[in-house]
């Protein structure tokens, strides 16, 4: 008892030690599990070990797997124990107390390496990770740009955080960074006390490192670029001057057609305006044709239509207009079977399928005319009160008075058709049709039935109205 108050007393840090956890395989396997990890070490490529509270870095020999490391926010006052690890690619020991930089001599494939939050004074044992593009040492202790010397042996750099140091250096800061031969592309030095003393700082930063897209706290566009190097030559009003042509030249470009599709708009209305006038011309000559192929009547030879005309006159007096009509209309189909002078196989076929038809159902129909004409060929009683009726003779035919006289017992369909005619016609209608029986009737002479003899004075009226336009419109 006495032997340990006395240790006690001689090491007061004992105690203290005794409290704190230590990196042991057996936690860290706890810790994978608890951290959904590999519990076998050789599996885990990720190690998770931050927020843990350890004073050093001890038990991992057995990770020789690990690519990326994580030991922030604990209590780490020295970099050790990773000399199996020689996959390291990425370590953090942010949030420690560590003092320098040291036994990294195995980590040769170390891409990314984050010091933030430490008490680093001065950069040392890093020219050997020629590898290393991301590097951390925000909030740390360095005091001025000689502690930084060992970033020039890093070929690789491309993102370094220095800010919020202690800096407090003002003459060659632009050269420093200038002389570096990593192409830096995100530099951080803002936060320390020497920046705000620096005349024109990020204009001059910005024409020194060409490769620089972030600056800082916040990016590098092209405009910054072209407005620092025009403000390099001439001044303010030049950096004015070039912001304003580098907006112009946005505006030109967004409203602009690129080469390409400008060739290829270019060529579509070519090959559109030599389309459409090859189709005017083709509807040219065909006009050309068919006005060819036009008769004197169509061209409006007046010769021509007035012979026209006086042949319908003479075919509408000798036929009757309804006859001309469906001869009329039987050409127009016929003709309007035709395409470019050339018959149509299909428009034909169909066309002497309705004329088949059309021939059945006439020939029907004139089969049902003739069976209710032999039925009429009788003479029926006279329709008048006090007047005899005599009977016809067999070898009389039926003619419109007989078929008036039909239905003399009641109101039938024949009433209805000549109620027209007056009572006192009928005697005449029997003579005229007794001497149209007795007339011998030429073979070339057709009998004009009176409805169209009638209508003959009103056809010629119309007639001569439709000369008198065709001859206005010639």
């Amino acid at each position: 008892m006495a032997t340990a108050a006395i240790v006690q007393a001689e090491d007061p840090g004992a105690e203290r030690r005794k409290l704190l956890r230590r990196m042991s395989p057996e936690l860290i396997k706890e810790i994978c599990k608890e951290r959904s990890m590999w519990s076998q070490p050789h599996l885990n490529t990720q190690l998770y070990l931050n927020y843990k509270g350890f004073e050093t870095i001890e038990g991992l020999e057995a990770y020789i797997n690990i690519r990326a490391l994580y030991l922030g926010s604990n209590n780490i006052a020295k970099i050790d124990g990773l000399d199996r690890m020689s996959d390291l690619r990425t370590l953090h020991l942010e949030g420690n107390r560590i003092r320098s930089i040291e036994n990294l001599s195995s980590n040769l494939e170390l891409r990314q390496l984050n010091l933030e939050s430490n008490a680093i004074r001065h950069l040392a044992n890093l020219s050997h990770l020629t590898k290393l593009q991301h590097l951390n040492l925000a909030k740390n202790a360095l005091a001025s740009l000689a502690d930084l010397e060992e970033l020039k042996s890093l070929p690789s750099l491309e993102n370094l955080d220095v800010s919020h140091n202690c800096i407090e250096e003002t003459e060659g800061v632009i050269e420093f960074w200038a002389d570096l031969p990593a192409e830096l592309k995100i530099l951080r030095y803002h936060g320390n006390p020497g920046v705000r003393f620096i005349e024109h700082y990020r204009k001059r930063l910005v024409n020194a490192l060409a490769s620089l897209r972030y600056l800082d706290e916040r990016p590098i566009f092209p405009v910054e670029r072209k407005s620092s190097a025009a403000w390099a030559e001439g001044g303010l009003q030049a950096l004015q001057q070039a912001k304003r042509d580098h907006f112009q030249e946005q505006v030109r470009l967004q409203n602009a057609v690129e080469p390409d599709r400008r060739e290829f708009l270019t060529q579509q209305r070519k090959l559109a305006i030599a389309r459409i006038e090859r189709e005017e011309r083709e509807r040219q000559e065909q006009e050309e044709k068919q006005e060819k192929e036009w008769t004197a009547v169509q061209r409006g030879d007046p010769a021509a239509v007035d012979d026209y005309t006086k042949a319908w006159r003479d075919k509408l007096q000798k036929y009757g207009a309804e006859q001309l009509r469906d001869e009329a209309a039987a050409t127009a189909g016929v003709q309007d079977t035709r395409t470019n002078g050339r018959a149509n196989p299909a428009a034909e076929a169909a066309l002497a399928e309705a004329q088949r038809k059309a021939q059945v159902e006439k020939n029907r129909l004139s089969a049902y005319q003739s069976k209710q004409g032999k039925a009429l060929t009788f003479a029926p009683p006279s329709r008048e009160h006090g007047r005899p009726t005599e009977a016809p003779p067999a070898a009389r035919a039926s003619n419109v008075a007989d078929f008036r006289q039909s239905g003399a017992g009641e109101l039938d369909w024949s009433d209805r058709q000549f109620s027209v005619l007056s009572e006192t016609d009928a005697p005449n209608i029997e003579e005229d049709e007794a001497a149209a029986l007795q007339m011998k009737v030429k073979p070339e002479q057709e009998i004009v039935p009176d409805l169209w003899r009638n209508m003959e004075k009103e056809n010629k009226e119309a007639e001569s109205k439709v000369h008198e336009m065709h001859a206005k419109l010639s």
